[in-house]
């Protein structure tokens, strides 16, 4: 699957490659300009755009704002940030971004795969850094992390699947067959399925993922998944499955099967154990970024960044009802206990 993937990635990097082709020469002549002396005299106007409102997306876009306060940017003085949020209607994107163009944005900040490639149709003249992203190659934004669009750069957050795979086996050591279930339509969806089928192999563990097109297919995909011979269920991220995520919890606790997440806002949504990587970081490190173009570099010469920061985060109320004892070594290890023990 890795190659077809990167050869659709490869084909819409090079459509908006003939868009974006025009923007490089005007941010070439910013950068000479020097407009890093001059950030004071004018109100730069960011749009920041989320396709879903999460934890996890609250901890980007609070470590994006600290991220530019960091760079010297305040809101009020030398900074406007308009942040809009499509609440998980895929129809909405366009408009976002549209939205964004008209607002004439000095830069689009995107949060989430669906949202940076909705940007890169729609916003080819303007530059763009993005966070909350798996794979951002994939998605269409470059043929690599440093070979890629010239008005784009950012953090590329694909989830923390080695670390994942061995806490879930920590915790399940004889465990040799795991569930999942997948968007064949979500560009991140398919990554992350990939990424977690690489590491479990890597142990001896087997992958079972179910495909769901629409949030209505979640808790029967889900109960169908919780019901077949598997010893948990390691929930990869997607935008779907964040969003109907109780529903697979739902399911766990019913079969009595752990439930493992990607992201943090899996362990409030029933998940007995769930390593996410540090949003707030990758926020952080985009605001850097973010500073950076706004001063006059271009976007095309800074490689996309990957987040490698992670966090742990337990919840034993939701491990004993799926019939799960949390090993000692990982509650102790843990940056959250939710519930208590």
């Amino acid at each position: 699957m890795r190659l077809p993937l990167r050869r659709v990635g490869l084909a819409l990097f090079l459509i908006a490659s003939a868009a974006a082709v025009l923007l490089a020469s005007d941010l070439k002549s910013r950068r000479s300009a020097g407009q890093a002396a001059r950030t004071t005299e004018r109100l730069w106007n960011v749009n920041l755009l989320a396709y879903i409102d999460v934890v996890d997306v609250e901890d980007a876009e609070r470590g994006i704002r600290d991220g530019l306060r960091e760079a010297g940017l305040r809101e009020g003085e030398n900074l406007r940030i308009t942040v809009r949020n499509a609440q998980g209607d895929m129809a909405t994107l366009s408009a976002l971004v549209d939205a964004a163009v008209t607002d004439r944005a000095d830069l689009v900040m995107t949060l989430s795969t669906p949202t940076l490639q909705a940007a890169l149709r729609r916003a080819s003249d303007r530059p763009i850094v993005f966070t909350f992203v798996a794979d951002a190659v994939a998605a269409g934004a470059g043929a690599s992390n440093e070979e890629h669009l010239p008005n784009v750069t950012g953090v590329t957050t694909v989830s923390a699947y080695p670390e994942l795979v061995a806490v879930a086996l920590e915790c399940l050591p004889g465990a040799r067959r795991i569930g999942t279930l997948f968007v064949p339509g979500e560009v991140n969806s398919v990554v992350n399925r990939e990424r977690l089928a690489e590491e479990a192999a890597k142990r001896g563990v087997e992958v079972v993922a179910l495909p769901i097109n629409t949030i209505g297919e979640i808790s029967d995909a889900a109960d169908a998944l919780a019901s077949l011979p598997i010893d948990a269920i390691v929930q990869v991220g997607s935008n779907l499955t964040t969003a109907g995520f109780a529903a697979i919890a739902r399911s766990a606790r019913r079969e009595r099967v752990p439930l493992f997440g990607a992201l943090s806002s899996d362990a409030d949504n029933g998940a007995a154990v769930v390593v996410a990587r540090d949003y707030y970081d990758g926020g952080v490190r985009a605001g850097h970024l973010a500073a950076r173009v706004l001063r006059g570099e271009a976007p095309g010469g800074i490689p996309f960044e990957p987040l490698r920061t992670s966090k742990l985060l337990v919840n034993p109320p939701a491990a004993r009802a799926m019939g799960l004892a949390l090993p000692e070594s990982v509650v102790a290890r843990a940056s959250r206990v939710i519930g208590g023990d």
